[in-house]
């Protein structure tokens, strides 16, 4: 009967734990309406909008896809920031949120983009410590402007552009990167000071609903 019960139980765990995972994709192209919608009966929920690209400068596909991303029936839509580490911190934290209230785009997180910069002029340092600071400088913003801000990174991307010791995101929720195609946080280690993570970038370079997207989960 003992033996029952367990297996019983086990079963209710993997059960719960299977129904509560929540897919989505972050997009850096224009998206339709059409294309949300597809995107969502295919079991994609949530979308994380590119708003800033690497360049420094904002995406102007971003007000048009946030706006069809809601049309489109996704149940959260982010955004994501490419900082540019050539040009000042908060002024493009300013002009990103500036951006995006022009527009009216209705959004939850602000996700910061920490991984290799190949724009001209606005690749990241040679100094972890410059870098680490730099970042810090994006949340701070970010928070006065009543953003909600996180962090996108991977472990090997962190531990090169912020080094081990940097741990000025830890207070903010991690959107991690993996391309293991499996949607959980089993592979998980803790990196920059995250004991845990929030979300999973777990697929790339993916063509769903004819747009580009990245896998992810939470």
């Amino acid at each position: 009967m003992k033996s029952t019960i367990l297996v019983l139980s086990l079963f209710v765990l993997f059960y719960i734990g299977a129904t509560t995972a929540t897919l989505g994709v972050d997009i850096a192209a224009a998206t339709t309406v059409s294309q949300f919608t597809c995107l969502k009966n295919a079991g994609y929920v949530y979308a994380i909008i590119r708003c800033w690209r690497s360049t420094g400068t904002s995406d102007p596909n971003a007000p048009h896809s946030i706006a069809n991303a809601w049309d489109g029936g996704m149940k959260d839509v982010d955004v994501y920031f490419f900082p540019c580490v050539g040009k000042s911190a908060t002024t493009q934290v300013q002009d990103a949120v500036s951006f995006l209230k022009q527009s009216n785009s209705k959004y939850g997180q602000m996700w910061f983009d920490i991984e290799s910069n190949p724009s001209s002029g606005c690749g990241w340092t040679s100094s972890t410590t410059t870098n680490c600071n730099f970042l810090g400088s994006l949340l701070s913003e970010a928070r006065a402007l009543g953003v909600k801000p996180g962090v996108y990174s991977s472990a090997s991307q962190w531990s090169s552009i912020m080094g081990s010791s940097c741990t000025i995101g830890k207070s903010y929720p991690l959107w991690y990167a993996h391309y293991n195609n499996a949607p959980n946080f089993n592979d998980f280690s803790p990196f920059g000071g995250w004991t845990r993570p929030n979300m999973k970038q777990y697929e790339g370079d993916k063509t769903v609903c004819s747009v580009g997207v990245d896998l992810d989960y939470y």
